[in-house]
């Protein structure tokens, strides 16, 4: 979605038209998914897509400045030292959320699980201070407890063959979550670099039990969108 409203956008200046700014990308995107879904959607993944890099993203409130201020968390010449510290396995199952976001949203406006969030939003702003110390360890540890909250409000999240490979990450003193808003598709996973390789072995053995599932190859997206016609 983001390359497509960032090329389209790109198409209409180059034809007299007004470019799209990165925060008009995004917020574009966000609201075209939303839109189209019929269910509240998260704006990380639109602004993790245009931005590139590693950021902790605060919501404002105020959608005249996009409704959003970015904080980079790691520098560019950081990233090959994070890449060996995070770890990404497809769970062999299509995302299907069962429109969990959906659960979460009518769950906080019904008075629900109020504790939880405050809780899941003072542990987001330490993560990202773990980040930025380069406390892998303090990281895990946190990401599994934010893991436990979601799990305990909406268990749909993860199946046996996730909650199994969050139970390794633990045990090799990582942390893991669901992507997104869970159902399937995939785990990511977080530690210090021995506790990565040890993870990556563990996670090998488990993954062949499910026809499909794999570890992905992956890395830090320093750039983001990148339009040129």
């Amino acid at each position: 979605m983001v390359a497509l409203v960032g090329l389209l956008g790109r198409i209409a200046s180059a034809c007299g038209g007004n470019d799209l700014t990165e925060t008009k990308v995004a917020a574009l995107s966000h609201a075209l998914e939303s839109a189209v879904a019929r269910v509240p959607c998260g704006f990380q993944d639109h602004l993790a897509a245009v931005f590139g890099g590693v950021n902790a993203w605060t919501w404002t409130g105020d959608p005249c400045a996009g409704g959003f201020q970015r904080q980079s968390l790691i520098l560019p010449q950081e990233f090959p030292m994070l890449e060996q510290r995070i770890l990404v396995a497809y769970l062999g199952v299509p995302h299907e959320s069962k429109d969990i976001n959906g659960q979460w949203v009518a769950r906080f406006l019904a008075g629900r699980d109020r504790q939880r969030w405050t809780e899941i939003a003072g542990i987001v702003h330490d993560f990202a201070g773990s980040l930025v110390r380069g406390d892998f360890e303090a990281a895990a540890r946190l990401m599994n407890r934010e893991t436990e909250i979601r799990m305990a409000m909406t268990p749909d999240v993860l199946d046996a063959f996730g909650r199994r490979l969050v139970r390794a990450a633990a045990a090799s003193e990582c942390g893991a979550r669901f992507t997104g808003a869970g159902g399937g598709g995939c785990l990511w996973a977080i530690g210090e670099k021995a506790a990565v390789a040890k993870l990556r072995r563990r996670w090998s053995e488990l993954l062949p039990a499910r026809q499909g599932a794999r570890l992905l190859d992956v890395g830090v997206d320093s750039d983001g969108l990148l339009c040129q016609l």
